[in-house]
């Protein structure tokens, strides 16, 4: 999908622009595949069965992000740079943590099974129900058949907030916040360990390419990457964020090193001032919707990260005031993603880049 000369001027502008601030002429550009928000698309049949098994998931049955990414993207001349994942509509920490995995013909999730939250504490994470070497089966072939220009990046992995919501239920788990934040700061503990050796395991098995790492979010970077997440709790007070997460999500990116960035919805973003007070963090990934403020109404937010950190920005609605937007926005430490929806071609792209940085 890119020929070498595209990705090295891609990587010059990831690497000079956003990761050492210099103030080029525009920053990263990627144009993201819509389908890809919704890796069910990726199956070449749907299951026979109602919950989906570690065995169930295989390159016969499933493409990878690379495959089903050059069928259908229009686009070329931008930065995004090819990825493959194991398959990401598998909720893998969920899954590695007991949930079982039914299927759905939309974002396939875990079902929640730990009815006390004082059973948190006696669950056998991970659980021995293969889909840990599952995990790690479909890294290796995907890096024994990766194409020259693909990065292997981790797969999706929710936060110690949305595992525990997954076991217990949403109404379980947002009641145990307030009745049992003992026990779920207990699982959140034994859920950050479990992320961090499922990334070390990831990492032990793909090596740098190209000087760095690619990671889903169509970016490059020079060491190890990943984009961590909460999104339960951009459903609670900045608050509980803080007493209750903020110092694991401190330990996972002091495991993980200075390339780690955390993601947020525009949804549920109330809690990002204390992300920013993660030392040693890449910066903010946000996800702009639909159904949240619009682009404009984001500027204060951008800017007050831009000023401290880097910022990943992936427009996925409100695409109509991106021009405006970013022409108020600094260069530098910032990649702009588009999704392909709004931007088809590449004679698209290139008006896109001309009107918004002359």
């Amino acid at each position: 999908m890119k020929s070498p000369e595209q990705l090295e001027e891609s990587i010059d502008r990831f690497q000079r622009g956003f990761w050492d601030r210099e103030e080029l002429s525009r920053p990263p550009l990627g144009v993201s595949p819509d389908r890809s928000w919704l890796p069910v698309n990726y199956l070449r049949a749907e299951f026979a069965n109602d919950q989906v098994l570690p065995s169930d998931v295989n390159s016969s049955v499933v493409r990878s992000d690379y495959e089903d990414a050059s069928l259908w993207r229009k686009v070329r001349l931008d930065d995004w740079m090819p990825y493959s994942a194991p398959w990401r509509a598998v909720p893998w920490l969920e899954a590695i943590s007991g949930c079982r995995v039914p299927f759905a013909s939309g974002s396939l999730s875990g079902t929640h099974f730990v009815e006390d939250p004082r059973e948190l504490a006696s669950l056998e994470i991970p659980a021995t129900n293969g889909w840990l070497d599952c995990l790690r089966s479909q890294t290796q072939e995907l890096v024994m058949t990766c194409p020259p220009d693909c990065f292997i990046s981790p797969s999706i992995l929710r936060g110690p907030s949305d595992v525990i919501a997954a076991l217990r239920g949403l109404n379980g788990f947002f009641l145990d916040l307030y009745d049992a934040p003992d026990l779920i700061s207990e699982a959140i503990r034994r859920i950050g360990s479990l992320t961090r050796d499922v990334l070390d395991m990831h990492f032990e098995l793909v090596q740098p390419k190209l000087g760095g790492y690619g990671y889903i979010y169509g970016y490059w970077a020079p060491g190890p990457t990943v984009t961590i997440q909460e999104d339960m709790m951009g459903l609670a007070s900045p608050g509980l964020f803080r007493d209750l997460f903020l110092e694991q999500e401190q330990l996972l990116v002091d495991h993980l090193g200075p390339h780690t960035f955390f993601h947020v919805h525009s949804t549920g973003y109330d809690h990002y001032r204390h992300i920013l007070e993660i030392a040693g963090l890449a910066g903010i990934q946000l996800t702009v919707e639909a159904n949240g403020p619009s682009l404009g109404d984001l500027v204060p937010v951008m800017e007050e990260i831009l000023g401290q950190t880097r910022l990943i920005v992936f427009v996925d609605a409100y695409f109509e005031e991106l021009v405006e937007v970013v022409r108020k926005l600094p260069r530098n430490g910032l990649y702009v993603m588009v999704s392909d929806k709004f931007i088809d071609s590449d004679v698209a792209f290139k008006e896109l880049v001309r009107s918004s940085w002359g």
